[in-house]
């Protein structure tokens, strides 16, 4: 008779690079950061096109210790959205190297905007993908099919919805890797409970004049980048 061991299988390690970089959503990042660091067997990288003291969005101190163009492959590619996009959206040797990693990952995610660069590398042609809600249309001029939902899956890519939407997708990205035990347990830990107070977090919940006056600050952004867009894809 063999004696079976009693040891826990080792699973094998999965290498995630997330990228930062200047001006990024902070929550955009930290939620699926915040996720990921207590799965056991993933490697947790931060990268950026450059490294050293970057500020986000409202001008938080943040530190990329790592050079995305240092990596040749990983098991899970992952860029967060915010202002700085537009700057990343201009840069062929970043979109370029978003595009190698990509096509090799075992699974494509973003969070926000960040599904915008996703498609500016080609990542999501053909793919249903997501975005904050102001933005989405955009992603129809990058060769993707633009879906008003949360959590998008489709095959490998996993894509989010706006700013708050991280922790659903790292949790989705956990379950969908390490399976619905180990997901339900960070659920727990994190305690991620919500319950917005004010229910107005979606352009189908919130009254008119508020969804008006909200479009009409975001529109000279959203005009700047969508000129942006098209200079990638002239029509």
């Amino acid at each position: 008779m063999i004696l079976q061991s009693m040891e826990p299988e080792k699973k094998d390690t999965l290498k995630v690079l997330m990228l930062r970089f200047e001006k990024v959503t902070i929550l955009d990042f930290i939620a699926p950061y915040d996720t990921f660091r207590y799965v056991p067997n993933w490697e947790v990288h931060v990268v950026g096109t450059s490294t050293g003291m970057i500020r986000a969005e409202g001008g938080l101190g943040l530190e990329i210790p790592e050079s995305l163009f240092d990596h040749s492959d990983t098991d899970i590619l992952f860029v967060p959205g915010g202002a700085g996009i537009n700057v990343l959206l201009q840069m062929p040797e970043a979109l370029q190297k978003l595009r190698e990693l990509g096509s090799q990952a075992r699974y494509v995610t973003s969070v926000c905007t960040g599904s915008l660069l996703l498609g500016a590398a080609g990542l999501l042609k053909g793919y249903r993908a997501t975005s904050h809600w102001r933005s989405l249309p955009l992603l129809a001029e990058l060769g993707a099919h633009p879906t008003d939902e949360r959590i998008v899956v489709d095959r490998n890519r996993i894509t989010a919805g706006g700013i708050t939407s991280g922790m659903d997708f790292a949790l989705e990205l956990v379950r969908e890797l390490e399976g619905p035990e180990e997901a339900s347990r960070l659920e727990l830990w994190l305690q991620y409970q919500p319950s917005p107070p004010m229910g107005t977090g979606h352009p189908t919940l919130a009254p008119e004049t508020l969804l008006g006056r909200v479009m009409q600050d975001a529109q000279e952004g959203l005009d700047i980048r969508r000129d942006i867009i098209a200079q990638l894809n002239p029509s």
